[in-house]
């Protein structure tokens, strides 16, 4: 097992910017991870309506992360971000609910870029990131870094498998933390006490 450290000095993050496959999990579980629902198991669904969360055998690692890093953000009140990238992914896959519920996301997005916009050097990351430093990462996921970047995020969620083995390659170049919803669990459980 590849070991990862915590950035230096880790703080809380302000701004996550929510990658696609965890929007999707967020939307698809979200009475779970945000409400009373119990945990949600695969013969729950009709066949072929399952979400892709609940196939892999880390889906109650990552849902129960992503339930406590929503319950830490009841104080930390993070900005989360999904963009217009993200909403073309979401579109494309054809789910009605799914495009709903994103664009209710990006309005929280617009007002948290509105009233608290990127720092000054938001644009220059991007650039950064777009360019050949980052040519080992996909054009898609690269993409979507872009716009976190873009947007001032700090860090990246993501339940993908592949980009976070990128993480260490990518915080040493950029400010911005690729986390699983399980990495970032760990490193905000120790600001609890700040809470």
């Amino acid at each position: 097992m590849r070991r990862t450290t915590a950035p230096p000095r880790f703080i809380a993050p302000n701004r996550i910017f929510l990658d696609t496959c965890t929007f999707q999990a967020l939307c698809d579980c979200g009475g779970f991870i945000f409400g009373e629902d119990e945990f949600p198991e695969r013969n729950d669904y009709a066949p072929g309506a399952c979400p892709q969360v609940l196939i892999r055998p880390d889906a109650a690692e990552i849902l129960i992360s992503l339930r406590n890093i929503f319950l830490f953000d009841d104080r930390a009140h993070f900005d989360w971000i999904v963009s217009r990238q993200s909403l073309a992914e979401i579109d494309a896959a054809g789910n009605h609910s799914r495009s709903v519920y994103a664009r209710d996301v990006i309005d929280h997005s617009s007002i948290c870029l509105s009233e608290n916009p990127p720092p000054d050097t938001a644009a220059a990351t991007a650039k950064i990131m777009s360019g050949p430093a980052f040519g080992f990462i996909s054009e898609k996921d690269r993409q979507l870094l872009v716009d976190a970047a873009a947007c001032g995020c700090d860090t990246f969620l993501t339940i993908e498998k592949r980009l976070p083995r990128s993480a260490d390659a990518v915080l040493r170049k950029v400010p911005l933390l690729i986390a699983t919803p399980e990495r970032l669990w760990t490193l905000l459980y120790p600001h609890l006490q700040g809470l």
